[in-house]
């Protein structure tokens, strides 16, 4: 089978891109696979998440699919796009035409029509605001097509001004364009068919890879690997983390990754006295000394999909503690695979930290569950569950 994949970037962070490398790794194994993205050739590492070199990576260059920049029309679109996302004002059923015009124009869609067309594919795959993209001319491909949801509702569709905001109403008319439409979990699938009438079909995230060194349950480090994104709550963690120093005076927290925020947090640390207990890794190729010199996992986050790092540390044997919020407490077990403290309250998640540092037994009694139940996300069946998908959606394009 011939398999594209339609991404915006995978040489970049990101739990999105991690995932799409994993699964494109193991799809290659069976099937010819592409991975289309709008980078520029000189980015591409293929070692940030070891993607195959049996992968074709297509680098897209947008100037062959966009009209020019600067004309009354483009003027009109950017300007269109910009009220639609402070007040919804194109958000109507009867504007939709004037919202998809702006968001991807129909000159534009004539030439991505006729370039998937020419490349023979039998599935098209893509993430995020691509998959609305790909919905408005799925009906004229010659592939199957699919999108591929990577955050929860809310994270997708209330979050301002990212993905899907302000956009309901073209969601409602053409998602369904797309032979399938993924998402990370049932609440997700609930949400869409109740506020949109999409009918969405579940599949979870798998972990990454399997390691026989597990963490050192005895350590008193907490491990983050996150971005330094607003999303991601690292305000809400500093402020739980200086109240959980003021009760214990041993532990210490590692922080790996980089973003926008990365010196406006660790400003906050050294503000809050922190900076002698708190580490910026920034980005690191080895993480895994990170997670097993670490005994407990904190993701503090606004919004989250299904989030590859829990799966990297139920693997090592980390528990983890998250906030209550999305798809949480179907990936972890309230008390057995960590802790879930109540949306957004810092005290609550610094008393759940406190918890786990100050009772060793508990730790290696969640650790123990923690490792366990990695093996609910076995990237086998997550594949098989995939190739099945496939062979589906493209018999029912075909008319099989």
């Amino acid at each position: 089978m011939k398999i594209c994949i339609w991404i915006t970037k995978i040489f970049d962070l990101g739990g999105t891109k991690r995932v799409v490398s994993l699964l494109a790794n193991e799809l290659v194994k069976e099937h010819e696979v592409t991975i289309m993205t709008y980078e520029d050739r000189f980015r591409e590492d293929r070692t940030m998440y070891h993607l195959s070199e049996d992968i074709n990576v297509d680098f897209i260059d947008n100037s062959q699919f966009v009209n020019k920049h600067h004309t009354p029309a483009f003027c009109a679109r950017y300007l269109v796009k910009k009220l639609n996302d402070r007040s919804g004002l194109f958000n109507k059923k009867s504007l939709n035409s004037i919202l998809a015009e702006a968001i991807f124009p129909k000159k534009t869609r004539e030439k991505w029509v006729e370039y998937f067309n020419s490349q023979d594919y039998d599935v098209i795959l893509t993430t995020a605001s691509l998959s609305l993209r790909l919905a408005m001319i799925a009906p004229r491909l010659k592939a199957a097509t699919i999108g591929w949801q990577h955050n929860c509702y809310d994270g997708y569709l209330h979050v301002k001004p990212v993905v899907f905001w302000q956009q309901e109403n073209l969601l409602q008319q053409y998602l369904p364009n797309l032979d399938r439409y993924i998402v990370l979990s049932d609440y997700d699938k609930r949400d869409y068919m109740e506020k949109l009438g999409i009918d969405c079909e579940v599949k979870i995230n798998p972990r990454s890879f399997v390691s026989e060194k597990k963490c050192d349950v005895k350590s008193k480090r907490f491990l983050m690997a996150t971005r330094f994104v607003y999303a991601k709550g690292l305000d809400l963690m500093m402020e739980s983390f200086e109240e959980f120093c003021k009760e214990d005076s041993e532990w210490e927290l590692d922080i790996i990754g980089d973003g926008d925020l990365f010196d406006q947090i660790r400003a906050d640390a050294k503000k809050r006295h922190l900076e002698k207990r708190v580490h910026f890794v920034g980005y690191t190729n080895e993480p895994e000394k990170y997670y097993l010199n670490s005994s407990v996992f904190l993701l503090p986050s606004r919004w989250e999909g299904w989030p590859m790092v829990i799966m990297e540390a139920f693997e090592f044997g980390l528990p983890v503690i998250a906030y209550h919020m999305g798809a949480m407490d179907l990936i972890i077990d309230d008390g057995k695979t960590g802790f879930l403290p109540e949306a957004f309250d810092p005290h609550k998640f610094a008393q759940a930290m406190l918890k786990l540092a100050h009772d060793e037994e508990l730790r290696a009694r969640m650790s123990a569950n923690a490792i366990a139940k990695s093996d609910d996300f076995s990237i086998d069946k997550a594949v098989k569950e995939w190739d099945g998908l496939f062979e589906r959606v493209v018999a029912k394009k075909r008319g099989k």
